[in-house]
């Protein structure tokens, strides 16, 4: 009776812990969705953002775009008249629906408002290629930002 007892204990905990652990490696219903609005690989990548109508410009070299490679983070900020040199930018890279770790490439102000910094996006165990950078640019103690969703090879 013991046997049976224990067996069954067994039996519920691996279910239990293959569905939680199966459950941590699928792709929330709210990312199947998810595709690609940057073609990386052809070139940057722009969007507009903020109420004073900044031009983004995102980009990474080399390419084509690789993950486990030294890549080039690039922002480039345009105003309607002028580059912005006077914001803070970072980049947050995420894989939608996979928790890949913290990525965040520090970028310096370099020329012109071109913002750059170095990092590398990790392989994904499941084979995903499409990631997220969120640019975020803070300006006169106002943040605004946007998403890029882009896929490397």
């Amino acid at each position: 009776m013991k046997s049976k007892v224990f067996l069954l204990a067994i039996l519920s905990f691996s279910l239990f812990a293959v569905s939680v652990l199966g459950m941590e490696h699928n792709h929330p219903p709210s990312d199947a969705d998810a595709k690609a609005d940057c073609a990386i690989n052809k070139g940057p990548c722009i969007k507009m953002i903020g109420s004073d109508n900044i031009q983004v410009e995102f980009n990474i070299n080399p390419k084509p775009v690789k993950s486990m490679n030294d890549l080039l983070f690039t922002v480039l900020l345009k105003g309607e008249k002028q580059p912005v040199s006077d914001a803070g930018v970072s980049i947050d890279l995420t894989m939608p629906g996979m928790f890949m770790g913290v990525n965040k490439p520090l970028l310096k102000h370099v020329k012109d408002g071109r913002y750059e910094g170095r990092g590398a996006l990790p392989v994904c165990p499941h084979g995903g290629k499409l990631w997220k950078a969120e640019v975020e640019v803070i300006r006169e103690g106002k943040a605004a930002s946007v998403s890029f969703l882009f896929e490397v090879d």
